[in-house]
């Protein structure tokens, strides 16, 4: 091949080479943001909490004293579920069954003494006016008897005393009603009080013989679970505790002769008691502070591990001393709880969002979106799970770092400083 030839065919090469190069330099990158930028998703840093908690059932261990019904019969309750009593204080009143119908006469006399006191009150009004009116008339014609006396009319002055004898009777006669509205008021106001005195011949009440919280659950479990026994509780005794209904129990007003009635849980502390297999409990010793939710009333309360058995068939008894919500757990027994080992609130970002996470000084960098290009900032790891993280600035980074409702990238993968975020 000629050497002219083969100059052009290395020229062609080197020509074709280069628009290669240059294509490649234009249009790859477009092509990469083509496949990457357009599934760009952001978001805004929102305030949020993290919590690393375990879920369990647990078993409220408290100090009661139980108090058997005097007698069978119905109970009128004087402290209501979960209310405070007070040493000598009467908690309840049992009737008999003969008081029953008692107390259903009491109350169609209470019904009859109403209607009567407002038939009272509207005579009162009606006839007030015309009495007065009598008075005045009365007044009027006595001095007219005095005038015509004064001139020794007789006649005259016989007629008017008729006149004013008619208008007594007339004041006499409306009195008399009145009078007879109010005898019957009185008499149906003794008719009561003899019903109040044979009912309170018949009652009995129930009286504590301590403060504290008052329910009407009784579950059987009162001598068991209590605080002196912490230390005899197994995981086996708490699997075969049975939670109780106790919405019907709580609001039966029935009683039984030398049965349990009520109890009143003492003390200002009462335990949450649960078993939990080694693995679990090693993360929990005695004295630790710790967070419990309980589910079944919505409500977080705080308390100290009081108690943490030995090792018993591969699980852990352990006992949280609180003394908070016990009104609210006074009918409660069995509960599911979340034992909150930690919590972390603040800033919260998806874990994915975040890269060259170093776990040892717990800093990663986010990508924030800054005038429309992405900016990886550093940032402190507050805390994490699996899905998320509360995050916080460095505090030696002072070149703008996050704030509430920064913009970033939630999956900053292939993502570049400065890249141009649509």
């Amino acid at each position: 091949m000629p050497e002219e030839s083969k100059r052009k065919i290395n020229g062609r090469i080197k020509l074709g080479g280069l628009l290669v190069v240059l294509f490649l330099l234009l249009y790859i990158p477009s092509f990469i943001f083509w496949i990457y930028g357009k599934n760009i998703h952001t978001d805004i840093i929102r305030m949020g909490a993290l919590e690393d908690y375990v879920t369990t059932d647990a078993y409220i261990v408290r100090d009661e004293t139980v108090i058997n019904s005097p007698s069978d019969g119905i109970s009128i309750r004087n402290v209501e579920e979960g209310e405070k009593v007070g040493a000598a204080d009467t908690i309840a009143t049992i009737l008999n069954k003969s008081s029953e119908k008692l107390l259903e006469d009491l109350k169609t006399l209470d019904l009859r003494i109403i209607q009567a006191k407002r038939e009272k009150t509207k005579n009162d009004n009606f006839f007030s006016e015309d009495i007065k009116k009598l008075d005045q008339e009365i007044q009027r014609k006595l001095l007219l008897i005095i005038k015509q006396s004064n001139r020794n009319s007789i006649s005259e002055a016989k007629q008017i005393k008729n006149d004013i004898d008619e208008l007594i009777k007339k004041k006499a006669t409306i009195s008399g009603d009145l009078s007879y509205t109010d005898a019957t008021i009185k008499a149906l106001e003794n008719e009561k009080k003899i019903l109040q005195e044979s009912i309170n011949a018949s009652k009995r009440n129930i009286v504590s013989n301590s403060s504290g919280i008052v329910s009407y659950v009784i579950d059987g479990y009162e001598g068991i679970l209590n605080s002196e026994k912490i230390p005899e509780i197994t995981p086996e005794m708490l699997g075969m505790i049975k939670a109780v209904e106790n919405n019907g129990m709580a609001n039966d007003l029935n009683t039984q002769y030398n049965k349990p009635f009520v109890k009143v849980i003492g003390g200002l502390d009462y335990y949450i008691v649960f078993a939990m297999a080694k693995e679990e409990a090693d993360d929990f010793k005695v004295d630790d502070y710790l967070n419990i939710r309980i589910n079944d009333i919505g409500r977080v309360v705080d308390g100290t591990i009081a108690y943490k058995s030995n090792e018993i068939d591969g699980k852990f008894v352990i006992a949280v001393r609180t003394d908070k919500a016990l009104s609210d757990t006074a009918s409660l027994r069995v509960i599911n709880v979340d034992l909150i080992k930690s919590r972390y609130e603040g800033l919260i970002v998806p874990v994915k969002s975040l890269v060259n996470i170093d776990t040892d000084r717990m800093q990663a960098k986010i990508a924030l979106v800054r005038a429309r290009r992405a900016n990886f900032v550093p940032v402190k790891i507050v805390g994490r799970n699996n899905n998320f993280a509360v995050i916080d600035n460095i505090e030696d980074y002072k070149d703008g770092g996050v704030s509430l409702y920064s913009s970033y990238i939630i999956n900053p993968k292939n993502i570049e400083e400065g890249q141009v975020i649509n």
